[in-house]
């Protein structure tokens, strides 16, 4: 019974482990399977990691696992195969899986987790020499080069010295080399062995590493059959680049102009489509922006364009020469595309394109938007160096300053900004920089005087290669207040083939440019009812002489309707603007037209005192403001102003005036006059600007006269006007202006009665040379004390010939 009982529970047991059995061989066999399957090719391959992944999520299986892990490393997904067992550790791993997980940890740059992985490896299979083979070279890559130069001895002393090891070592000495010792090694064996091939090409990209040039220089010379033409220019491109470096750095625009034609002379003879042409084409894009070639710049970019995709870099270039070329909204849109992108990848936009974005902001008007951006640049004046051991200077401390005080500025804050700088200078009293932004601040707030004053200061404190950066400031506003002669002199020693002075001879050739300026208005009573009285000008300059001077053609003429019975008259004539600064003077002769049957002279002055204060005289024979009404009557007036002008800052002026007026009918006119006009607001693109006017006028009593002559009358007008810039691209701005009038007018004899004014109107800048105007609007006028409503409409037209 005892036997029969063990051969039961003997079969028993048999049977109960026959399913086992079968499984695992089932499971075995499967494997097989899908390994010899992936044999076939890449299809294949996936078909047979997507089988083994299932079979190893249900059978946990480790030669299934190993299998898995050795497919997913053949098909090049070094981190899926890093993953296939998130829980294990490198004890539970077999020396297969050891081998290609430690190689799959390497091609994913996980150093060292590779690293220790080849040394569990070392531990479990010594005699493999993959395991300190490639422990030393991951080793190397993670930075420990005393654990990779531990087992490079290891290595020999186990397998002796092959060609493998050797090239671990030199890849270790390339790692832990500085590239200084790297060169300098290379060429003592280079002294010795001074036909080995490939230890010139080493020699050769080292010093490329290094920008050491005469390095490479001498290589070539030495070697020429080594190197290639296109070698040669790769060589004389990453010259160019250093040189393009240090010249924006130093602003020195002559050997900026010199990188510039090496680049050219590159991009000129490199292969087309080639590397090389492209690189050099970006990098001419960066010298042609620092020379202010912005057209050569967006060619280049078009150019590159059609070969591809470009870098962020290359498009942030490409949105700075859209910006000097008068685009700066698409300009401002790409630096909006390239900081979301930045924000994306890392979290935070880069320094340099925050610089980009407050200046784009500030090109479209967005000047409190620009002032947030500021905040992306840390505001404290010291930061920690790398080490974080010690406190230097943050570099953009400044920047975000002086950054801070010209968005105050052209916002119209001039006051703050002002204080901002001379608080600034009151602790950096030699900041060279710093005056030169002061100087600006004078110059947009009108005060020519004290802008020059501030930059020949700067100059002192500026290296000699910046300062014509400065003089082209001083030009400028010496340009603005008139001053040939001065801007003469600087123009005589400036040389045009020099491209630091390019900025001064493009202001100068606009100011000298010959001009043509069109007006007209029309104007129609509309209570009463009357025809449309209309009036135009048209003035054509001759280009100014290097003194300032030049010459001119008029022509006026004007139409009144006069109920039913219209008039014409107008003149034509010749004048000249002579500049004897501080005083200019207007001489002009010519002939009436039409009604106006007689020659007419005017001579006068303008006196710039200083940068507040300006006089004027003029005198008059046959005078242009003779009414129509007069001259149909054959009576002309001589007539004799002067005035004054006073320009507290840009934003407050006043002026006062005097005039007579003799009339051939013995009447005479005097008047006087007043006015101020004030900044009130301004916001970004919004500006809001009053002004007020006051006149006061006496007549003779002349009964025959026709034309309109109250024994005297008084005026006192206020208007508001409301304006709003809109910067377009290719150079095209608008600003839209609404202003609306209230007045009292007072006339001998007459009940006073009020006046008003509405009018709309867009002032369109187009490009450099042409800018244009146009407004309508109502008014009501007082005549003899009845009101006449009236609609009227003006344009203008201003081209220069450049």
């Amino acid at each position: 019974m005892r036997s029969i009982r063990k051969i039961s529970i003997c079969l028993a047991a048999a049977f109960s482990c026959m399913p086992l059995t079968a499984a695992a061989q089932d499971v075995n066999a499967e494997r097989e399977h899908w390994a010899l399957h992936a044999r076939n090719g890449q299809a294949e391959l996936a078909e047979s990691i997507a089988a083994l992944r299932k079979l190893y999520a249900q059978s946990k299986d480790t030669k299934v696992r190993a299998d898995l892990i050795a497919l997913l490393v053949r098909q090049g997904k070094p981190a899926e195969a890093l993953a296939v067992c998130g829980s294990c550790k490198p004890v539970n791993y077999t020396s297969d899986e050891l081998e290609n997980l430690a190689k799959a940890a390497r091609d994913n740059k996980q150093f060292a987790q590779s690293a220790a992985l080849y040394a569990q490896l070392q531990q479990i299979d010594s005699g493999k020499k993959i395991g300190f083979l490639g422990g030393a070279l991951a080793s190397s890559e993670a930075g420990k080069y005393a654990e990779a130069r531990t087992q490079i001895n290891e290595y020999r002393q186990r397998f002796g010295n092959d060609a493998d090891i050797t090239q671990a070592e030199n890849y270790l000495k390339d790692r832990s080399q500085t590239l200084s010792e790297r060169l300098f090694i290379l060429q003592k064996q280079l002294e010795q062995n001074p036909d080995n091939k490939d230890l010139v090409l080493q020699t050769y990209r080292t010093a490329a590493q290094l920008q050491a040039f005469p390095v490479q220089e001498s290589l070539t010379q030495r070697y020429p059959h080594l190197f290639t033409q296109k070698d040669l220019l790769w060589l004389k491109l990453s010259q160019a680049v250093g040189q393009l470096r240090a010249n924006r750095e130093s602003g020195d625009m002559a050997q900026l102009e010199i990188t510039y034609q090496k680049l050219t002379d590159v991009v000129n003879e490199a292969p087309e489509g080639s590397d090389l042409k492209i690189h050099a084409m970006r990098d001419r894009m960066a010298a042609s922006i620092a020379l202010g070639k912005d057209k050569q710049a967006l060619e280049d970019y078009n150019l590159l364009r059609r070969m591809g995709e470009q870098p962020q870099y290359v498009k942030e270039q490409y949105a700075q020469a859209l910006s000097m070329n008068g685009n700066p909204i698409t300009a401002r849109a790409i630096y909006e595309e390239i900081a979301a992108q930045q924000k994306a990848s890392t979290g935070a936009i880069s320094p340099t394109l925050t610089g980009r974005l407050v200046e784009s902001d500030a090109d479209a008007g967005y000047y409190t938007k620009a002032q947030e951006r500021l905040k992306n640049w840390n505001p404290k004046k010291k930061v920690s160096d790398f080490t974080h051991t010690r406190e230097v200077d943050n570099p953009y401390y400044n920047q975000q300053f002086f950054w801070n005080v010209r968005l105050e500025a052209w916002n119209g804050n001039y006051k703050k900004a002002m204080q901002l700088m001379d608080s600034w200078l009151a602790e950096h009293p030699g900041d060279p920089w710093a005056m030169v932004l002061r100087g600006d601040l004078s110059a947009w707030n009108d005060h020519e005087d004290e802008a020059v004053e501030w930059y020949t200061q700067a100059k002192d404190y500026i290296p000699q290669e910046s300062r014509i950066w400065v003089d082209t400031k001083i030009a400028a506003v010496w340009i603005n207040d008139g001053n040939w002669s001065a801007v003469k002199k600087m123009a005589a020693q400036a040389d045009r083939n020099n491209p630091a002075y390019k900025t001064f001879w493009e202001q100068y050739d606009k100011a000298r440019a010959a001009q043509l300026s069109i007006s007209a208005s029309a104007m129609k009573a509309t209570s009463p009812k009357e025809s449309t009285e209309w009036g135009q000008n048209a003035t054509l300059y001759s280009p100014r002489s290097m003194g300032g001077h030049r010459a001119y053609i008029t022509e006026q003429s004007a139409y009144v309707p006069n109920k039913g019975n219209p008039l014409r008259a107008g003149r034509v004539g010749v004048g000249a603007e002579i500049s004897l600064h501080p005083v200019t003077i207007n001489a002009e002769a010519g002939h009436g037209t039409q009604l106006n049957d007689k020659a007419y002279v005017n001579i006068g002055a303008d006196y710039h005192v200083n940068e507040r204060l300006s006089l004027s005289a003029k005198a008059a024979h046959n005078s242009a403001n003779v009414p129509t009404k007069a001259l149909q009557q054959k009576v002309y007036a001589d007539e004799y102003n002067i005035g004054a002008t006073y320009s507290h800052s840009a934003g407050t002026r006043a002026g006062i005036g005097a005039g007579v007026m003799t009339f051939d009918d013995d009447n005479v006119r005097k008047s006087v006059y007043g006015w101020v006009s004030q900044a009130l607001y301004q916001h970004n693109r919004w500006k809001l600007d009053s002004s007020l006017w006051a006149d006061y006028s006496h007549n003779k009593d002349i009964p025959a006269a026709y034309y309109y002559n109250p024994r005297n009358s008084k005026s006192l007008s206020g208007s508001v006007t409301l304006s709003y810039a809109l910067p377009l691209d290719h150079g095209i701005r608008l600003n839209q202006q609404l202003t609306a009038g209230l007045g009292r007018y007072w006339q001998a004899g007459q009940s006073s009665e009020n006046t008003w004014l509405l009018k709309y109107g867009h002032d369109w800048s187009l490009g450099k040379k042409t800018s244009m105007g146009y407004e309508f609007g109502r008014k009501q006028s007082i005549y003899d004390g009845a009101p006449e409503f009236q609609n009227f409409g003006n344009v203008n037209l201003n081209v220069k010939f450049k």
